[in-house]
C-alpha cells in the first residue's frame, strides 16, 4: 500500500510538472524563422548572420522558435513563401551590403516578423558596419520588433487594428487597391490585384510579379504605410533607365526592387522606390521619388 501511495503521489507530482511546463510553453509567442534575404555575395557573412540571428531569438524569453529555413547552409535570394503553421509570427532578416562615405562596406538589415492572422509586416532596421556589429547589436533589434507582439492584451489588438485602418486617410486597404495604375516612367502600366498580389509591365515587354502588404516604415525621413516589393529574380530589363551593359552587370545582385508609399487620395500612392541608380563611377543601391495614379 505504502508503494502504492508513493507511486500514485509521483505520478500527481509529474502530470503537475508537465502541465505547468505545457502552460508556460503556451503563452510563449510562436515563431517560425525563414532565415536571411539577400542578394550579396558575401555568403559566408550571409551564413553566419543567419546563424546568429536564429540563435539570438532562441535566447529571447516568451519565444519558442521554429526553424523553417529552406536551406542551413546558405541565406536565401527570394523572399520566403510562408507555410500555415501554429505560429503567431513569421520571422525573417533582410540584408544589402552598401558603403559609407569612407568608403567601408555597410550591412542594412532590416528585421520583419510577419503576424499571421492579419498579415502585417513589422519591422526595424539597422545599419551595422562589420559582423562583429551584427553579433553584438542585432539582438536588440530583434527584441524591438517583438517586443509588442509577445503577448499584447485585447485592447492592443483592437487599437492595432483601428491604427491600421486609419493609416488610409480614406479608410480603404489592401484589398481595394485593385486596379490598374500608372507613373513609372519605364511601365506601360501596373495592375494590383485583390490579394495583395500585382505585376508591372514595362514597356520594353518585360514583366514583374509584386506583393502589397502593409508595412510601416520611415525611409529617407518619410514616413509611409505601405510597401510594394518585386518578387523572384533580378532581371536587366527591370533596370530600363541604366545603360544595357550596366543593367545586365547589377541585374545578378540586384535587390528586389521596393516602393515605399503613403495613400495620399483614393487613387494616389506616393513615398519613394528603393532601386539601382547611375552614379558617376558606375551604379549603386538608392532612392528616388515616385508616384502612382490608378487610372
Amino acid at each position: 500500500m505504502k508503494n502504492q501511495s508513493i507511486k500514485s503521489w509521483l505520478s500527481r507530482l509529474l502530470f503537475m510538472i508537465l502541465s505547468s511546463l505545457s502552460f508556460i510553453h503556451a503563452d510563449n509567442l510562436l515563431v517560425d524563422y525563414y532565415g536571411v534575404v539577400s542578394a550579396s555575395s558575401d555568403r559566408n557573412m550571409l551564413k553566419m548572420a543567419q546563424d546568429v540571428f536564429f540563435t539570438q531569438l532562441k535566447s529571447i524569453d516568451g519565444i519558442t522558435v521554429d526553424d523553417k529555413r529552406p536551406d542551413l547552409s546558405k541565406a536565401s535570394v527570394f523572399l520566403p513563401e510562408f507555410a500555415s503553421t501554429n505560429a503567431k509570427v513569421f520571422f525573417y532578416a533582410e540584408i544589402t551590403d552598401g558603403k559609407n562615405e569612407s568608403g567601408q562596406t555597410i550591412w542594412n538589415c532590416r528585421f520583419n516578423a510577419v503576424t499571421q492572422a492579419d498579415g502585417i509586416t513589422h519591422s526595424a532596421t539597422e545599419t551595422y558596419e562589420s559582423y562583429y556589429k551584427i553579433l553584438v547589436g542585432a539582438k536588440t533589434a530583434i527584441e524591438k520588433v517583438l517586443s509588442d507582439l509577445k503577448s499584447p492584451a485585447p485592447e492592443f489588438i483592437s487599437a492595432n487594428k483601428a491604427n491600421i485602418a486609419a493609416d488610409f486617410s480614406t479608410g480603404v486597404d489592401i484589398e481595394s487597391l485593385a486596379g490598374t495604375w500608372s507613373g513609372e516612367p519605364y511601365a506601360d502600366k501596373i495592375i494590383i490585384l485583390r490579394g495583395g498580389r500585382g505585376f508591372v509591365i514595362f514597356k520594353n515587354g518585360a514583366t514583374m510579379n509584386i506583393k502589397i502588404s502593409v508595412k510601416k516604415t520611415t525611409i529617407a525621413g518619410r514616413s509611409t504605410n505601405l510597401e510594394i516589393s518585386q518578387v523572384g529574380k533580378s532581371n536587366a530589363s527591370f533596370f530600363p533607365e541604366l545603360p544595357r551593359e550596366q543593367a545586365l552587370a547589377c541585374a545578378a545582385n540586384a535587390s528586389p526592387i521596393t516602393w515605399n508609399f503613403s495613400l495620399t487620395s483614393a487613387d494616389t500612392l506616393e513615398g519613394i522606390k528603393n532601386t539601382v541608380i547611375a552614379t558617376n563611377d558606375g551604379t549603386e543601391q538608392g532612392t528616388v521619388n515616385s508616384s502612382w495614379t490608378r487610372k
